[in-house]
């Protein structure tokens, strides 16, 4: 638990003068908190010559209203999986309450309902765990710059901030690896004889992923990819 004079230090730190640092609320905290998350995160980089082995990659997916975060559309639900070397060890996941409806589209194509939200947290109030558990990671996800673009779109609005873990796209690894075209994770999960998981669900999805990540770190480590900057060196290839 933090002491009130190291709360107010830590206030006046950001260049606010002491009467304001003293009249601050819970939300102005939950900023401060996440930005000294987000500095934490940019400190935690990985160095080139980093193992694959010792790196934290988590698997992401997002289920949102549209595909437009500057006009409001949003995520309702969230999934990301820890993994190293291969291998799962935590999982975070959770459903959002939106300010909008979710679409009667997006409900046929995902089987999550309004009232499947309507007693979930917002983002806003959930959204410090979900730093606090991407920290210290290097992302993947099938079409990343997505769920990207709409955490980076939150953060931002909200925080004037945005990510600072690199995010890598699955679909590109598997394209520089097999020379073949993986447009959606679909074709990605045919590709090994796979059957979806809750197809269009978060969670699913993820786990989808987590199947496909499996076998792709298996075939980095026969192609000797062993280190980031192997893992780098392979993606800027041309395909």
């Amino acid at each position: 638990m933090e002491r009130p004079f190291q709360w107010i230090n830590r206030v006046l730190s950001l260049g606010l003068r002491y009467d304001q640092a003293t009249a601050v609320g819970p939300a102005f905290q939950q900023e401060a908190w996440i930005r000294k998350m987000m500095k934490e995160a940019k400190k935690h980089t990985y160095s080139l010559e980093t193992p694959l082995s010792d790196v934290t990659f988590i698997l992401l997916d997002t289920e949102t209203t549209g595909f437009s975060p500057q006009r409001g559309d949003e995520i309702f639900s969230l999934a990301a999986l820890k993994t190293k070397k291969g291998e799962a060890f935590d999982l975070y996941c959770s459903h959002f309450r939106p300010k909008r409806p979710i679409p009667e589209h997006v409900v046929a194509l995902t089987g999550i309902t309004n009232d499947d939200v309507v007693c979930a947290p917002s983002l806003e109030e959930e959204i410090h765990h979900v730093l606090s558990f991407l920290n210290g990671s290097i992302l993947i996800g099938y079409h990343i710059q997505h769920d990207v673009a709409f955490l980076n779109e939150f953060l931002s609005r909200n925080y004037r901030i945005v990510l600072q873990q690199t995010a890598i796209e699955m679909r590109r690894i598997m394209e520089c690896i097999y020379h073949y075209s993986f447009p959606t994770l679909d074709d990605a999960l045919s590709f090994y004889h796979l059957s979806p998981i809750d197809r269009h669900t978060a969670k699913g999805d993820v786990m989808s992923l987590f199947e496909i990540w499996k076998r792709v770190f298996v075939d980095l480590q026969r192609l000797k990819i062993d280190t980031l900057h192997d893992l780098y060196a392979l993606l800027s290839q041309r395909s």
